[in-house]
């Protein structure tokens, strides 16, 4: 199936004070700025969508040289003061033909992941093979987020109400037709940036636009359907990874080493996700490509290795560190020490020597780490480790603990 996207850029942009387009955000690979405009154009062509239309208005000159400069096709909306839904209707006007379906994007909602899109795209072949024709809206916790993705079938609709005067825009457009609401892991569909504020607070959110918040990991596991066994255990490894990284956190800075150190957050969502290909063979690996796939890299990175790995000294530990041993504190989320932990293994492999040399390997790596974490906190981490599962809460019977709460500054 092909899809287009039609990404609107008219605005006058009164309220910001600059071209929302052209405002530059971290969303390169390893953060490096670049236009909402590019950003976006980079996470639809790496979902598969190259038919990318540029809807201009005001500030034309401006947007449509940087669109041009990015391969879009540029179509202006003549009456750009009419509002949004006049500059969506100029971009369906110029759909291309054999497009079966469009994505209608505001360029002010630059942080959707292509995880998202993906989620889309799969939910319009679905339908599709099924011979049924929905509007789909992502939503985050029962939310509606930007982009639809709107059936090619539907455009003539559309324009219709547009020729009929448009009042209620889009969403009045939209009444009536058939609707299919699509659960994502992203909250970034819900985040657009009208004023300077906005602007300042999408460029810190942007910093994990490639791992997830801990509230997207929980919400991701429960549409992976991760059974309650599954869901207590990550709860429980992304406490202890999350308690790691502050106290890890807390002792550079009395010691004023340079760096803030590991992330608290983000120690605790690769905890949460650390297992979510449990079952499958090499599961850690597994589920880095996984995350890979959904355009996660950073969160890929915190699992593809939690069953095993070394840190040469004179790296820096990092969140990826402090997952791999929380996993190994945990069983369930019960506390294990490391030596009981490795113990139960060469207990089970003992008639097979080749298993047992690796996992006295492993317990090898494992206590390394832990004694240089030690080191470096100033407290024993398996401590610290029991403390944050004794403060776990307790689950009601038959449900997993509570859902994560993710630290954003915005909640």
């Amino acid at each position: 199936m092909k899809a287009c996207a039609i990404l609107l850029a008219a605005g006058r942009a009164s309220r910001m004070g600059a071209v929302k387009a052209l405002l530059s955000l971290p969303l390169l690979p390893g953060g490096e700025p670049c236009s909402a405009l590019e950003g976006l154009v980079r996470c639809y062509r790496g979902a598969g969508v190259e038919d990318i239309l540029l809807v201009s208005g005001f500030h034309a000159a401006e947007v449509e040289a940087a669109a041009r400069g990015l391969g879009l096709t540029v179509v202006r909306n003549p009456r750009p003061e009419e509002g949004m839904f006049s500059s969506a209707c100029a971009g369906l006007r110029a759909v291309p033909d054999g497009c079966a379906a469009c994505f209608v994007h505001p360029v002010d909602v630059p942080l959707v992941r292509s995880l998202t899109l993906g989620a889309l795209l799969d939910a319009a072949a679905s339908e599709s093979q099924h011979g049924s024709s929905s509007v789909l809206i992502p939503t985050y916790e029962s939310k509606e987020g930007h982009p639809p993705l709107l059936p090619a079938a539907y455009r003539e609709h559309i324009l219709a109400h547009a020729r009929q005067g448009g009042e209620g825009g889009l969403r009045s457009a939209l009444a009536g037709l058939p609707r299919r609401y699509v659960p994502v892991a992203d909250s970034f569909i819900l985040e657009d940036m009208d004023r300077p504020e906005d602007y300042a607070r999408l460029r810190t959110l942007a910093a994990l636009r490639e791992a997830l918040w801990p509230a997207e990991a929980w919400n991701l596991l429960c549409l992976c359907r991760v059974l309650e066994r599954g869901l207590r255990h990550a709860c429980a490894v992304g406490a202890v990874a999350a308690a790691l990284a502050q106290v890890l956190r807390e002792s550079r800075a009395e010691r004023g080493w340079a760096g803030t150190g590991p992330d608290p957050e983000l120690a605790r969502a690769g905890g949460l996700l650390h297992d979510i290909c449990k079952g499958l063979p090499e599961h850690e690996k597994a589920g880095g490509r996984f995350l890979a796939e959904l355009g996660l890299p950073v969160a890929a990175a915190l699992v593809a290795d939690h069953r095993d790995l070394s840190v040469p000294d004179a790296a820096p530990l990092t969140e990826r560190e402090l997952v791999y041993l929380a996993d190994k504190y945990c069983h369930g989320r019960e506390f294990v020490p490391l030596e009981l932990r490795f113990g139960q293994k060469l207990d089970l492999y003992a008639a097979d020597p080749a298993a047992c040399a690796a996992i006295r390997g492993r317990l090898g790596r494992a206590r390394a780490l832990e004694a240089r974490l030690a080191r470096e906190m100033g407290r024993p981490p398996a401590d610290i480790a029991r403390q944050a599962l004794e403060a776990l809460p307790e689950a009601k019977d038959g449900e997993p603990e509570a859902e994560p709460n993710s630290s954003r500054g915005d909640t």
